[in-house]
């Protein structure tokens, strides 16, 4: 093959490993398959820590916003319209997470799956009991969030939602007849 042709083609597995567009062994097997095993392939480059620093920020304020949901509704005396609008603000917070995160094909994903639906599950229980203040609405609404959990594992094939929800139906129906 052509110099310039294969120059070509590792700067082009370079470009896919740098923005994590294939699985770096991958990379590394397609750059040593096409410099013949002379390229430095363990080099990183410098935008990896603040990639990383990036990273745990967003961790960390997704992981912040567990609390800070419970922390709106249950420990403040701010209005309905106020703790709606904070809530919309930690919804699209996951959602960005779970966008960057999916991009990124990180595992921190998880992280952002997890704290939407917890924190929906707080807020939807919040709100029937604020607004209706009738058990069986509020049964219902924790039954709608398991199998919503039960549907979106089996959508997204995450074993640890499918069995949340099982857990969470199960709790449930203990609680009611016991």
């Amino acid at each position: 093959m052509e110099d310039t042709r294969k120059r070509v083609i590792v700067k082009e597995i370079q470009y896919w490993k740098n923005h994590q567009l294939l699985p770096k062994e991958y990379c590394d097997f397609l750059l040593a398959l096409y410099t013949e095993g002379e390229e430095d392939i363990s080099s990183d480059k410098k935008a990896f820590p603040r990639r990383s620093w990036f990273t745990f920020i967003c961790v960390m304020i997704l992981l912040s916003l567990l609390p800070s949901s419970f922390l709106v509704i249950y420990f403040t005396e701010i209005s309905m319209l106020m703790q709606t609008g904070l809530h919309l603000i930690f919804f699209t917070f996951t959602a960005f997470g779970y966008w960057y995160f999916k991009k990124a094909n990180s595992i921190y994903v998880h992280i952002a799956i997890i704290v939407f639906l917890l924190i929906l599950f707080i807020f939807s229980v919040y709100l029937v009991q604020l607004s209706v203040q009738q058990m069986i609405l509020l049964h219902i609404t924790i039954l709608f969030n398991c199998i919503l959990w039960i549907f979106a594992g089996v959508w997204k094939k995450v074993f640890y939602l499918i069995a949340s929800g099982i857990i969470g139906i199960v709790m449930w129906l203990l609680f009611i007849f016991f």
